[in-house]
């Protein structure tokens, strides 16, 4: 990963060994177009390991829970901002949520310790070791959220545009929230916001710092490894990276690899991301990667009356997933089959109440109650006579969606042509935003094909046919019929 940090990186193996982890087998060295990496440094054929990093210097939930058990006012901080249970989330999605804010507020305390921004209470917060870590992170990193908002209308009809914007509303919003919450807190006023010490600038790094460098480890959680977080991304990686039963997380060479000292030390950030995924997560895209995907987000029919309690039963947002492997384009949007329905199919919502006078709504299809399979509707109306309609709806929605986008990501792009040859733009962003189009705009021409098949060939189904036909004439009848307002004035 690229590096613009506060201290100078050959200082890093110093505080490793102060910190009781282990570098003896890499080394972070200069690396052609990736700034630093690791290495790998050990002489000895039979050496596997590169690195191994004790359990009390992984930062998770755990840790940062522990380190409230040392200062007293971080505790104080941890129970101001302790979120009520959201029950229209997962428990593991809710603790996914938890672990991530606990670790943001106590990246961005040790932040401001460690660079020393405005004034320091009582000497400020008990220093660990992750105070003097952060001084070796980047300050700068090319997650588009850190782009600036002239680089960010680069982003204009890709994938992008409306994730990156939800994304920094998110990160605004639970700025704001912090503030809120802690600002009546006398310490933490004056840590945080007397002199505006912390600011969303901060708050939106450490997201970034978060979204780049965590890991997900077994029996831990997500979290963050000092030192392992500088490992760059392969898709053909050299190492991985594995917990062992006293908690440590070693770096190790893979069976069969074998490396000459400073080769480069490789771990994979995740084989089956899309490439918005990865520019969106690490901030940049694997040339390599096979994986050729993209995720849409739907907006459900504007003249639905049921659409509110359709995204209320759904659950999440809905998206539509398209793929392509082998020339051969898929989709996947369980959403856009309820969405197609409507009360004459035979779809009802009914408000039930609990006898604590608990409301909650209940979603039934044939009246049966389907409340559990909102998502699984594709299935549902396998046995329904009017199958092929309902997939035809469902098909000629997501060609829609399709088509939209591909208007946008052209009109896009000529808005932002002037900007570009302006020369007021980041050159690094307008290579990867041209990169992120190519990508997503063969795939986009790709699947606006295979659905237009799709549709014309269940427009040539005698099923569908039927029912165009009938519709058609019920249609003729309402129009041709006169109607009472016809003879008002005879």
């Amino acid at each position: 990963m690229a590096s613009s940090s506060q201290l100078p990186l050959e200082a890093l193996p110093v505080w490793t060994r102060l910190n009781g982890a282990s570098l003896d087998g890499a080394a972070l060295e200069p690396l052609d177009g990736k700034g630093m990496g690791l290495v790998w440094s050990d002489q000895s054929q039979d050496a596997r390991i590169a690195l191994a990093v004790p359990r009390d210097l992984v930062l998770s939930a755990e840790t940062v829970h522990e380190y409230a058990k040392v200062d007293h006012r971080f505790k104080q901080l941890l129970d101001a901002i302790k979120s009520p249970p959201d029950h229209d989330k997962t428990p593991d999605a809710q603790a996914q949520k938890s672990t991530r804010k606990l670790v943001m507020v106590y990246l961005l305390c040790h932040l401001l310790q460690s660079t020393k921004t405005g004034w320091q209470p009582a000497g400020g917060i008990t220093p660990s070791p992750w105070t003097e870590y952060l001084g070796f992170l980047p300050r700068r990193l090319p997650l588009p959220s850190m782009w600036s908002e002239l680089d960010r209308h680069l982003l204009r009809g890709t994938s992008l545009q409306a994730a990156l914007s939800a994304k920094l509303e998110a990160v605004s919003s639970e700025f704001h929230q912090l503030r809120r919450q802690t600002e009546q807190l006398g310490f933490w006023y004056d840590f945080l916001w007397k002199t505006e010490a912390a600011s969303l600038s901060h708050w939106i790094l450490v997201d970034a710092w978060y979204r780049s460098r965590s890991l997900e480890l077994p029996g831990i959680g997500p979290a963050m490894v000092p030192v392992l977080d500088m490992a760059n991304h392969a898709t053909n990686p050299s190492a991985y990276y594995q917990v062992d039963n006293d908690g440590t997380v070693t770096l190790i060479l893979r069976p069969g690899c074998s490396l000459s000292p400073g080769d480069e030390l490789t771990i994979s950030y995740g084989a089956t991301k899309s490439a918005a995924e990865m520019l969106f997560t690490y901030g940049f895209m694997d040339a390599q990667s096979t994986t050729n995907q993209m995720l849409l987000f739907l907006d459900t029919l504007p003249d639905d009356p049921l659409a509110e309690a359709k995204l209320q039963v759904f659950g999440t947002r809905p998206t539509l997933k398209l793929s392509c492997e082998s020339s051969n384009v898929t989709w996947d949007c369980p959403f856009v089959y309820l969405m197609c329905l409507n009360q004459e199919d035979g779809l009802q919502f009914r408000l039930l109440q609990q006898t604590d006078g608990t409301r909650y709504l209940k979603l039934f299809w044939q009246d049966e109650d389907v409340t559990d399979r909102a998502d699984d509707f594709e299935a549902l109306i396998h046995q329904h006579p009017l199958r092929r309609v309902f997939e035809l709806r469902a098909v000629m929605v997501m060609h829609e969606r399709v088509a939209c986008q591909l208007e946008q990501m052209q009109s896009g792009w000529q808005e932002v042509g002037k900007l570009v040859e302006s020369g007021m733009m980041n050159n690094d962003c307008i290579t990867t935003a041209r990169t992120l189009r190519e990508v997503e705009g063969r795939l986009l021409d790709a699947a606006a094909q295979a659905l237009d098949d799709e549709k014309q060939r269940l427009l040539t189904d005698q099923e569908v046919i039927a029912y165009l036909a009938s519709a058609a004439a019920q249609d003729e009848q309402r129009h041709s019929s006169p109607g009472d307002d016809d003879n008002e004035f005879s």
